[in-house]
């Protein structure tokens, strides 16, 4: 062997040992990094079997700690900050129930369950808009607690009865009443809404906490009893608390979805003997009148002074528009309804509505650019559908109830 052929195979076998010994380095690592992480899992399991022998021991203050002690070395643990996020909600830590449930919906943005449990937590900080927020998002997504889904419907329309949307509130408690007993909770939400009175439940005056009771269970009832009993049970209600405001509209607004027409305006009238200044019930008889009857003056009348005293009321704009296009006044009636629009940029009736005043108008472009805003809210509309079949009322009613 020559000498350059010596000096070429040591130069070959130096870099041979040195590839090995990198070779060997990293499996020693590599067995190293395996035992670590091997000795973290056994840490991490031990410590979430703590935790969770700690919550069915009802030992909450030890849970607390080996849970954040679990999820300090596994941050990716979703069932984790679930429980800590609900034992610290328990304790009245919201603040850092929030934090968890935060995490959570991070690990896990398209399960609904994590969703409700931040929105429950914002509704206990009483941050009731923000806590709508996320209970709506939860909406959007399976909700595997069926419990879970119960108190978003029966929050969310908590939140929608201190803000004034009874409509919406009633249908999200329909929609809980079909999947839950009849409760007080239950009872006391359907009364307020029905009764429309803005506030949340528990905080309603102690003088018409007994009427909202009975009007709850009695609306709550209707649904699965025959019209013809719910009027005679109404009745009688009536007969208890006929100078208590809201109960009157409660049994008008039951007549109307069931087209008593004539006996729903007499309800609505007595209501305001009650409540002289109530706007709604001015706007229940006119849309009566209107869409009914046909006596578009008088419904005018009514409506304008509804406008008077709600004017931040879309649908007060909205039925007085609605009245004047019924009379031919198309440009006024557009007025009107792009004020609606304003005040409820979302509600495809109120769009619809100026749509038709626009064409009637023959105000081709703005015809043009309402459709195009229509079709929006129609595909949004769309991605929602049956999530909660919240369709929207018709001639400012609920949707009628299904029953007998």
């Amino acid at each position: 062997m020559s000498s350059r052929e010596c000096m070429s195979g040591t130069r070959f076998a130096a870099r041979a040992l040195v590839f090995t010994s990198a070779a060997l380095y990293l499996v020693l690592l590599n067995r190293l990094n395996a035992q670590t992480q091997s000795r973290t899992d056994i840490a991490v399991e031990s410590l979430v079997k703590a935790a969770e022998a700690a919550i069915r021991a009802g030992e909450d203050q030890k849970a607390v700690e080996f849970s954040r002690m679990a999820l300090q070395q596994q941050p990716r643990w979703s069932a984790g900050w679930k429980n800590l996020g609900i034992l610290l909600a328990d304790r009245g830590e919201y603040s850092q129930a929030q934090e968890a449930f935060e995490n959570l919906v991070k690990l896990e943005p398209k399960r609904g369950d994590g969703w409700v449990l931040l929105g429950l937590c914002k509704f206990r900080m009483g941050e009731y808009n923000r806590a709508v927020t996320d209970l709506e998002k939860a909406r959007a997504f399976p909700i595997a607690d069926k419990t879970l889904e119960h108190l978003l419907y029966y929050h969310s329309a908590s939140v929608m009865i201190l803000r004034g949307d009874f409509d919406t509130a009633l249908k999200r408690l329909l929609i809980l009443a079909r999947q839950v007993p009849e409760s007080d909770q239950l009872a006391e939400a359907y009364g307020l809404a029905a009764m429309r009175v803005a506030v949340l439940p528990g905080e309603e005056p102690s003088g018409m906490r007994a009427a909202v009771m009975e009007v709850g269970r009695l609306v709550a009832r209707s649904y699965r009893q025959p019209v013809a009993r719910t009027k005679t049970e109404f009745r009688e209600v009536i007969a208890k608390y006929s100078a208590t405001p809201g109960v009157q509209y409660a049994y008008g607004n039951f007549l109307a979805a069931h087209t008593y027409f004539r006996e729903a305006c007499d309800a609505f009238r007595a209501e305001l003997r009650n409540s002289p200044h109530d706007a709604m019930s001015r706007l229940q008889i006119a849309t009566i009148e209107s869409q009914q009857f046909g006596n578009h003056a008088a419904a005018l009348s009514l409506a304008e002074e509804a406008v008077r005293l709600a004017p931040q009321a879309s649908v007060s704009h909205f039925v007085r528009g609605r009245i004047l296009l019924k009379m031919g006044r198309a440009r006024e009636a557009v007025e009107e309804l792009e004020t609606a629009a304003r005040l409820a940029p979302d509600s495809l009736m109120v769009q619809h509505m100026l749509l038709a005043a626009y064409n009637k108008s023959h105000r081709k472009d703005d015809a043009a650019r309402q459709q195009a805003v229509l079709k929006k809210l129609q595909q949004f509309e769309a991605e929602w559908k049956g999530r909660g079949s919240d369709t929207e009322p018709l001639a400012g009613f609920p949707a009628p109830p299904p029953g007998p």
